[in-house]
């Protein structure tokens, strides 16, 4: 072996550097169980030790603080560990829109429509479909306007940069700049809201040319909270307010005008002349509340009998008229018991499930009609939160103007932090800089001025936070947001103002949250199935290659070091497909070395000595085990390039499996061989059982091949049939939709839930959406898919739907839960323990992506092997082979969905199943085709090709059992012991091993074989 001295120095270093990486993770472990063992089962007292520790130096010699430490050790994925993953895309529409000075033209206004629609059928980028869309109408118009045209991007801004008469491609070239500034510009707002955050190793990355954020968040408790970390724009506004007695005439007028636009409701026309709707009245406890600059408070109290049906509001229609009154049905005027407007900025209130229909209203063309001249752009907005124990919110009237811009904006804030006030609640105390202090003093003294004195009102993201009574000028550039803020919440606006506002909005197009107790259950199933499958292997290797399954093991091991130190060196994310990866790579670990062992004992067999039988099987085994090494490699990065999160997980620790294992395999175990030569140590290859296995083998494979055929026909069939007809079970991944794991305190009717949540999930049209509930493994535990609301996203939405869920399976508990400890995963396991939302846009696109990569491996399979074998005879047969093993793995999955105790769902991890059972197949058949090669080259004038042909599949048969059997074996521990989270995962890697190792023996090498020219010479 040459370099044996600059090989040995890599490996040691090599390994040195791991230890170095991996240290750091065993240090946060130790400081982790110091915490645990202090706390002795406290969670609030462990947390608080382990915040104590943060500043500490914990790593001695190197002087590494916890907080270091931490940030250092293995990431573990959030299906180990609990937290959320999300991807947002960010309004490249919006983006557009504000370029264009929110151009109001037909033409770009039909531009935009169109791509929206485009958009749902392709995967290009928003901005070239747009162009496209634009260019398409603009020429349908016979006079074609430049782009430079004021009613398209001819805006100041853009002529100043580009000139007035610039040409389309310099404007659109422009325009792709200012978009791709504005998503990188979300991407650095939204890295600073979460370092402000204080979430312990976060990721957060920009997907390349999609306008996409992936972030992920370990061991976040509160999903809803970051949902509205992240998508608020903070768009932070200051309007002048109007008094609700300047608007309450206009309300009048509005539930007149409403009567004759409405449709009537039945009930109304019947002979009761009872109200069909009850009166809403302000909830007794809650305290209305004026506020001036200073935050003081003025309390009246019990505000009732709103005018939702009060008939003095009806004038003079018959009583029946007087029931129907279309706002006051749903709105009440914020007026005493005397119908008098009552002090202050506020219009009114609603339920909240009430304040969409009443936006609606307002937004009537024939009721903005009814605003006076001086209210012409007056613009209605509500409060940012519900009252107090209620759910009402209140309606303020802002003063707009024809440009929509606010009096003073978020930009002028140079500092936002949360504060106490002088009645002990949590505000958010910011200072402006010169520039927006000189208008804010402006604009409180003209409130100040006015009788009576003016409110105005601090706007976030179009919800009023605050509306202070302003009782004198302000000066100095100092206020305060004050709204009924938790401490949370305080914190969170705080460091929102800080960050800053998002150029456009963001929406969460793909979430999944993991409770930390599934996480948990997770760590400890992979890690019991990796123990077990390990053990299993390494038992193995020695009973069939004695102390050279010693070394291999050796091997093994030292594979399995140096896989976790490079992920941790790395900062990549361990995921529980990627934990599935690595036990994986332990069976195809084992291949490269059951390859080399089979050499040498073939050389052994010839009557050569140890040290020659040692050199020539490794000589001979380096063709095979680099082909079959190279194609799964090749399935692997096509697996990374198109996968996203734990499927990217499992696909960087395949690729870095197979490199760390064909360099241990080749070369830490023949250092250990040489070594052991070097002192004149046997080494054995076999044991007294093993010696002569496979050894007299002579099966007539191709002879059989005409049934094989047959046999497979009729598996095809069967699948395409079913795949036909039965169809697949598609996840949300692949057609968009919510996803919940729930775990109860008893078993559960899937049937009686999937009811209670239809009564649960109606939309606004009285639309029933009974969602799919199945069992997951034990009967307490079921996972819910619905594609109710899919096209709405915001945390309102999803805060809305979890209540929804909830109030659906609060009554199946034994024992009671409330909503917190159903939505924040519980010490005992029960609740809501994962979810996951996939919107339609994103569902299309993994579902292209997902053919695209199995396309993509095909092809990229069939012109590797045509180049190293020369032969495009031995590429159809490896292309028939695995076209073979995927259709049948689908068929199955099809034909067994609903029969197996057991989800078969199709999603991005089966896909990464399909691609791993493409790479298994291909290795072994690579494997056989490589001795083909061999056997051709020596004996291709000596015997027939069929004699060949059997001969190599006979001389691998060894090989093919070794690795087929230690692998499938490894997947089933996993099946068995890694939890039902992957059991449909390893299902589809078992089917892939079974039908992978038939088709390489049967149907590679048959159709090969009858693909060759030659082959009507040979006798069979």
């Amino acid at each position: 072996m040459q370099n044996k001295g600059v090989i040995t120095l890599f490996a040691v270093v090599f390994a040195l550097a791991c230890l170095y990486e991996l240290s750091f993770t065993f240090v946060a472990r130790s400081v982790q169980s110091d915490a645990q063992e202090f706390a002795g089962g406290d969670v609030a007292k462990e947390n608080r030790y382990l915040d104590s520790m943060s500043n500490l130096e914990v790593y001695p010699g190197l002087g590494y603080t916890y907080r270091e430490v931490k940030n250092r050790e293995m990431n573990l994925g959030l299906d180990l560990k609990g937290g959320m993953n999300v991807i947002l895309e960010v309004s490249v529409k919006d983006v557009i829109k504000g370029i264009a000075n929110d151009s109001r033209d037909p033409l770009m206004a039909q531009a935009l429509d169109n791509t929206d629609k485009a958009q749902a059928s392709t995967q290009g980028a928003y901005v070239e479909s747009f162009f496209t869309e634009l260019d398409k109408l603009n020429q349908a118009t016979g006079a074609p306007r430049p782009y430079s045209d004021p009613t398209l991007f001819g805006t100041p801004e853009m002529s100043d940069v580009l000139g007035f008469n610039a040409t389309d491609d310099a404007i659109k070239d422009k325009i792709r700049g200012d978009v791709d500034a504005a998503v990188i510009n979300v991407f650095t707002v939204l890295r600073a809201r979460i370092d402000q955050f204080g979430v312990i190793q976060p990721n957060i990355q920009r997907l390349e040319n999609s306008g996409r954020i992936l972030i992920e968040l370990p061991g976040v408790k509160d999903p809803t909270r970051v949902q509205k970390l992240l998508q608020s724009t903070a768009e932070l506004q200051f309007w002048r307010l109007y008094e609700g007695s300047e608007v309450f005439g206009f309300l009048i007028q509005t539930n007149e005008k409403l009567r004759s636009i409405v449709e009537r409701p039945a009930y109304l026309d019947s002979n009761s002349t009872a109200s069909a709707v009850e009166d809403e009245a302000m909830p007794e406890d809650v305290s209305v509340i004026e506020e001036d600059s200073a935050v003081a408070a003025t309390e009246i109290e019990n505000v009732e009998d709103s005018a939702l049906a009060d008939n003095e509001v009806a004038n003079d229609s018959t009583l029946q008229e007087q029931q129907f009154n279309p706002l006051f049905e749903v709105f009440a005027p914020y007026i005493d018991q005397n119908n008098n407007p009552l002090p202050g900025p506020r219009v009114g209130y609603a339920a909240i499930k009430d304040t969409h229909k009443i936006n609606e209203y307002l937004r009537m063309p024939q009721v903005r009609a009814l605003l006076p001249p001086t209210m012409r752009y007056a613009k209605f907005l509500w409060t940012h939160k519900p009252e107090k124990d209620s759910d009402i919110l209140f309606l303020i009237a802002v003063q707009g103007n024809r440009d929509n811009k606010p009096d003073l904006d978020g930009g002028v804030v140079v500092n936002a932090r949360k504060d106490i006030d002088e009645f002990n609640r949590p505000v958010v105390s910011m200072t402006m800089n010169g520039v927006g202090a000189q208008k804010w003093q402006k604009l409180t003294a003209e409130a100040a001025q006015q009788d009576p004195k003016r409110s105005v009102g601090v706007v976030l993201d179009n919800y009023v936070y605050s509306y202070p009574q302003v009782q004198g000028e302000i000066s100095g550039g100092r206020t305060q947001i004050s709204g009924q803020f938790t401490t949370e919440e305080a914190d969170d606006l705080a460091n929102i103002l800080r960050a800053g506002k998002l150029d456009a909005p963001a929406k969460i197009i793909q979430a999944d949250v993991v409770g930390p107790s599934l996480g948990q259950e997770a760590i400890n199933a992979s890690f019991s199935s990796f123990m077990i499958a390990l053990l299993l292997v390494l038992v193995y290797m020695i009973f069939y290659y004695n102390q050279a399954g010693m070394v291999a093991d050796f091997a093994l091991i030292t594979n399995m070091f140096f896989i976790f130190g490079i992920l941790d060196a790395m900062g990549a994310v361990l995921t529980l497909p990627g934990m599935a990866g690595i036990v994986l790579t332990i069976g195809m670990a084992v291949d490269a070395n059951v390859l080399i062992f089979e050499r040498i004992r073939e050389e052994l067999s010839q009557g050569k000595g140890l040290r020659a039988a040692l050199k020539d099987g490794y000589k001979n085994s380096y063709s095979a085990i680099v082909d079959a090494n190279v194609t799964t490699l090749l399935t692997g990065v096509i697996l990374y390039w198109f996968g996203t999160g734990p499927i990217r997980g499992f696909a960087t620790t395949l690729i870095i499996g197979i490199l760390t294992s064909l360099f241990c395999a080749i070369f830490i175990s023949r250092l250990i061989f040489e070594w052991r030569l070097k002192g004149d140590k046997e080494v054995s290859f076999y044991t007294s059982i093993t010696k002569n296995w496979w050894s007299k083998v002579n099966l007539d494979f191709l002879g059989k091949r005409k049934m094989a055929y047959i046999i497979s026909a009729v598996l095809i069939v069967v699948s395409l049939g079913s795949l036909l007809t039965k169809g697949l079970n598609l996840g949300v991944d692949f057609q968009g939709g919510r996803s919940y794991q729930v775990r109860f305190d008893q078993p559960v009717s899937v049937s009686d839930i999937a009811a209670s949540l239809g009564d649960q999930f109606v939309d606004e049209n009285g639309n029933k959406f009974t969602p799919i509930v199945k069992t997951l493994g034990e009967p307490n535990q079921v996972i819910i898919t619905t594609n109710y609301r899919i096209n709405e996203t915001g945390a309102e939405t999803e805060e809305v739907i979890t209540m929804q869920l909830y109030e659906g399976l609060k009554g199946y508990f034994e024992t009671p839960i409330d909503s917190k400890s159903f939505l924040t995963d519980t010490e005992s396991g029960t609740g809501l323990i994962a979810t996951r939302v996939v919107g339609p846009t994103i569902a299309d696109d993994i579902k292209v992506a997902a053919i695209w990569a199995i396309v993509l491996s095909l092809i990229v399979v069939f012109l590797y092997i045509m180049i190293r074998f020369r032969k495009w005879q031995f590429s159809l047969g490896a292309v028939a082979a695995l076209t073979h093993d995927v259709i049948i793995v689908l068929g199955a999955f099809s034909l067994l969905n609903g029969v197996l105790p057991f989800q078969l769902e199709i999603d991005q991890a089966f896909i990464a199943a399909i691609l791993t059972v493409i790479g298994y197949s291909l290795n072994d058949t690579v494997v056989v085709f490589d001795r083909i090669r061999e056997y051709y080259a020596h004996y291709h004038a000596k015997r027939p090709l069929f004699d060949i042909f059997n001969g190599a599949i006979n001389q691998t048969l060894s090989r093919t059992f070794n690795t087929s059997v230690t692998t499938f074996f490894v997947m089933l521990i996993i099946f068995l012991f890694g939890g039902e989270v992957i059991r449909g995962f390893m299902f589809a890697l078992l089917l892939g091993i079974i039908v992978g190792t038939y088709s390489s023996i049967f149907i590679a090498s048959s159709v090969t074989f009858d693909s060759l020219k030659d082959k009507e010479t040979d006798k069979e």
